[in-house]
This record gives C-alpha cells, sequence and structure tokens, in this order.
C-alpha cells in the first residue's frame, strides 16, 4: 500500500507522539514507584503496602554517618615464628565463666596456674555490657575490675604451654551502642515499627549488631586481632546467630549473612597458630573451612556422635567442642572444657 506524502507526514508526527507519551509515561511510572516504595513493609509472608507507616524517624533517632572505628595493627597471617604444628588437635580443659572470674579472681587465678601443662584455658573476657575487661584501645575498658589484673594473669598463662581461648560476645552490645546511638544506628538491629530505633533484648539487657553490617564485621575484627596480639591462641564468639524475636523486621536470608560473616572473620583474622571459632545453634551447624572450631553448649553424651556428623566437618573430632559441666569421662575422646570448678588440685 503507497501512501502519500501528506499521509507519511501524518503519521511520522503520530509515531513521535506516541514515543513521546510512551516515554513520559515510563518516567511517570519510575516515579510512582519510587514514591511507592517508602510504604513497603517486608514481613516473613512477603511485602504489603503499608501506607499508614510513619515516613520520618523520631527526633534523635536519625542515622548519621559513622567515624571510623578506632584502628589496631592488624598482620593477617603475619607470624615472626613458624608453629610446630598447623593442624588442630583434639584438646581437654577448662571454661572459667565472667561471673565466676570476678567473684573469686585470686582464687581462679591461682587453681589455673596449677593445672598440668598443655590444659586448655578458656576465658570469658568481654560481656554483653560491652565491657572488655583486658587492656583494649578498640572497646570499652571495665571499670568494676582492675583489668591489669587479668592482663598480667594472661601473660604469665602465656609464658608457660597453656593453649588459650578467649570468649567474647559475637553481636550482644549494650554501653558500646548506648553511648552514641545516633553513630552506632547502622550497626544494629532496627526495631520494627521503631521508626529508626534499635531493638532492645531486654534478657540482657543490651542491643544486637547487625552480622551484614561492614562495621559490625570491623569492629570484630579489631578486637579478635587485639585479643590474638595478647597472646590468645583462640577466639570464640559466643552466640553468633540473630536473635530469637518477632520484634525487628524480617531479615532475608539470615543463614547466608551469618555464613558470610563467619567466613570473612575467618579469613581475615585465622593464622596458621591461630583459631577464630564460633557458637553456634545445633540446628545450624555449617562453618566455614579453615582454623575454626565449632563450640556446642547443653549436648549430651548421646547427642555427641550425631552433632558431630551433622558439622560438615571431614575430620570433626578436633574441630568440634562440647562445654559441659558433667564428669562423664565419654566425652574425654571428643575435644572437651568442664567448669574450672571441676579441676582437681
Amino acid at each position: 500500500m503507497i501512501f502519500s506524502y501528506r499521509t507519511r507526514r501524518v503519521l511520522k508526527r503520530l509515531l513521535i507522539l506516541l514515543l513521546a507519551l510512551a516515554i513520559i509515561g515510563v518516567g511517570v511510572l519510575m516515579c510512582w514507584l519510587l514514591w511507592l516504595q517508602r510504604y513497603v513493609v517486608y514481613t516473613p509472608d512477603g511485602a504489603i503496602l503499608d501506607f499508614d507507616r510513619p515516613l520520618e524517624y523520631a527526633p534523635g533517632q536519625v542515622a548519621t554517618p559513622t567515624e571510623p572505628l578506632p584502628t589496631v595493627n592488624i598482620n593477617y597471617g603475619s607470624n615472626d615464628e613458624e608453629p610446630e604444628s598447623t593442624e588442630l588437635e583434639r584438646f581437654s580443659g577448662y571454661y572459667v565463666t565472667l561471673e565466676t572470674l570476678l567473684s573469686d579472681f585470686d582464687n581462679i587465678a591461682q587453681k589455673l596456674r596449677k593445672l598440668p601443662e598443655g590444659t586448655s584455658i578458656l576465658l570469658d573476657v568481654k560481656s554483653i555490657s560491652s565491657y572488655s575487661y583486658f587492656s583494649t584501645t578498640v572497646g570499652m575498658r571495665a571499670t568494676d575490675f582492675d583489668i591489669t589484673k587479668l592482663d598480667a594473669l594472661i601473660d604469665d598463662l602465656r609464658q608457660r604451654d597453656y593453649y588459650l581461648i578467649a570468649r567474647i560476645p559475637a553481636f550482644q552490645e549494650y554501653r558500646y551502642i548506648l553511648a552514641d546511638e545516633r553513630e552506632r544506628v547502622p550497626y544494629g538491629l532496627p526495631k520494627d515499627g521503631g521508626n529508626g530505633s534499635l531493638w532492645l533484648d531486654a534478657d540482657g539487657p543490651c542491643y544486637w549488631m547487625n552480622p551484614g553490617s561492614e562495621g559490625t564485621i570491623n569492629y570484630l575484627i579489631q578486637t579478635i586481632t587485639e585479643l590474638r596480639q595478647l597472646g590468645f591462641d583462640e577466639v570464640v564468639l559466643d552466640d553468633f546467630r540473630f536473635p530469637r524475636t518477632d520484634m525487628i523486621p524480617f531479615i532475608l536470608m539470615e543463614h547466608e549473612v551469618l555464613v558470610e560473616a563467619a567466613e570473612t572473620l575467618v579469613k581475615a583474622c585465622a593464622t596458621d597458630s591461630f583459631c577464630v571459632s564460633f557458637v553456634r545453634d545445633k540446628a545450624d551447624l555449617t562453618l566455614p573451612e579453615g582454623r575454626t572450631r565449632l563450640y556446642i553448649e547443653g549436648a549430651t553424651i548421646l547427642d555427641a556422635p550425631s552433632l558431630l556428623e551433622q558439622s560438615g566437618f571431614t575430620d570433626p573430632i578436633p574441630k568440634v567442642v562440647f562445654l559441659t559441666d558433667t564428669g562423664d569421662t565419654r566425652f574425654d575422646e571428643y575435644c572437651v572444657l568442664r567448669p574450672i570448678e571441676m579441676a582437681h588440685e
């Protein structure tokens, strides 16, 4: 079909007009979607629109750009001396809770010094209130205890043939965030419907830092590095998980976030002679490759074989540690730590 010149001009102008209208329509649609996005609320059942949701943060809760954390010298994988063996080995020994350490420090210190050479010793060195009981330049130092006493004990034990393990909370912080909540908001877990405020765990009480936050991981890396430089052979991150509550917004891929965080910490901090380990839930035991261990509390001896199998480790015996308050000698074929109160002089 042949159109006249006048008809072709009319059709051309019509097509240009339709194209312009289409471009304008796409632009209007994108603007509408961007405007609508602030009303989207994510729940475990999917995304919903909530037009009644407040659009502004409550006064004093708006997140502001964070200042860099205090830095420490981090030398990844560097050691002045070559370790005799880089392979993890089965061990046994004792753990000292922070409550026990602070309530009877002198007697506990004397008891630790009498343990046989080669004994593994786990010390709680930080509370969920954010207070560190060793000389730190990263976190907050305890004021209710002379931290130089624990520094001296750690140095004394390090001079002997003990395997020293430091246990710290993985993500539970209170004073650290409370000291400047506006600065720490990007690190914390927000309260569902809280207009930007952070969720507070009433059981602690404590705030929980977000495992997916770069600031959280950087803070942990610096703390772990300090403990390695202090002379510890291993650091255990307690409660390496998200809090069990429905008061924080639904977080997609929680398992993947934790796995990525664990992989980053092991890669950044573990060396041929330093181990980065985690306390995890029994239902989710997968840990990254590398010099790392899994610590399990409250398991019975009948649970042990299945837990080792679930761990996914090729050789789980030296990589799974049971924390138990029983004297059941059947635990002795595994890595096991018992309360210091059970040590015999």
